[in-house]
């Protein structure tokens, strides 16, 4: 075999290389869900999910989901009214803004969600429920709590989605 030497295989890697076929691979990004809090990671999970859909010509749904109360899509037309009663509401909204303009600049669709309930369900709903290729979210949200290397909901949305979900570090 050319290249390196295997001694030992797991069993698809030894399967996959006794059928390799060289060809192009593609992965299609057609539409992204951007989880965003806010927060830092947040902000640079932005920046990455707009340039991945720049590159892919893709659409983005930006989603800030508040954690507290039923699991509910909020209308447009209550964002000013619930983001004067909440700081976290400010801040979403504030990261909901951040991606629109972030899109436009860069000549992207994105369509803005804010949302109530538990926030691994309603981004993982979301994605599946609107056909989205790729999640992206920030290793940590606004509270900076650590769950062993990804913040809590990052975590939990590698564990419970299907689709592939790429989650960003912030930086200091």
């Amino acid at each position: 075999m050319g290249g390196v030497e295997l001694i030992m295989l797991s069993g698809m890697a030894e399967r996959l290389l006794n059928e390799f076929q060289p060809g192009i691979v593609n992965a299609s990004i057609k539409k992204i869900v951007l989880g965003v809090d806010g927060s830092a990671p947040a902000v640079e999970a932005t920046k990455y999910a707009v340039g991945l859909a720049r590159w892919h010509e893709a659409r983005i749904i930006a989603v800030f989901v508040n954690p507290d109360g039923e699991d509910n899509v909020i209308p447009e037309d209550q964002w000013a009214y619930l983001a004067k009663k909440s700081k976290r509401i400010r801040y979403g909204l504030a990261g909901l803004e951040l991606a629109r303009r972030y899109g436009e600049a860069n000549h992207l669709s994105v369509r803005l969600l804010l949302l109530s309930g538990n926030p691994v369900k309603q981004i993982v709903d979301v994605a599946e429920g609107d056909g989205a290729d790729l999640i992206v979210v920030g290793d940590t949200g606004l509270t900076g709590i650590k769950r062993i290397a990804l913040g809590s909901v990052a975590a939990a949305v590698v564990e419970a989605s299907e689709i592939p979900v790429l989650v960003v570090k912030g930086r200091s």
